[in-house]
């Protein structure tokens, strides 16, 4: 009886620090980089294309020198972020047709529970992936495009 008892209570124990390791989504409290604001807009296409999603932000965004941007992470959707001029953006699909080449951002697995304003910067600091959690993303005015978003 003591035996079974001390065996349950070590399983337990076991359950317990196995449940309770860092996750790999966990977020940075501070960022490594500069960011002034982010915003969105949403955009569709005409009835030819048919395909809608939007074009995220982050204007002043000035990463530290060991820190490379990679990914954001919106309204369960995720895209690779590009560098432009004094902003980094990112083009996210919700929905395409066949005649697209470009591939559809809604699908799969979301690693995080984010509200409607809220998104997640993924970045690279000496190799290993880390994530900043953006806390308001604004939207501003709607695009529409008659034959598809521009390519970059």
């Amino acid at each position: 009886m003591k035996a079974s008892l001390k065996i349950t209570f070590l399983l337990l124990i076991l359950i317990c620090l196995i449940g309770c390791k860092p996750s790999k989504y966990a977020f940075q409290k501070e960022a490594p980089f500069q960011l002034t604001r982010a915003y969105f807009n949403n955009w569709t296409t005409g009835i030819k294309i048919g395909s809608t999603g939007l074009n995220i932000y982050f204007a002043n965004l000035i990463p530290a020198k060991n820190i490379t941007i990679d990914s954001v992470f919106f309204r369960r959707m995720k895209g690779k972020l590009k560098e432009g001029k004094g902003l980094y953006t990112s083009r996210l699909t919700k929905r395409l047709t066949n005649a697209e080449d470009n591939l559809l951002t809604t699908n799969g697995f979301f690693p995080f529970k984010l509200g409607n304003r809220e998104c997640v910067i993924s970045y690279l600091e000496h190799g290993v992936v880390k994530y900043y959690k953006v806390n308001y993303v604004e939207e501003k005015e709607g695009v529409y495009y008659l034959d598809g978003p521009p390519k970059d």
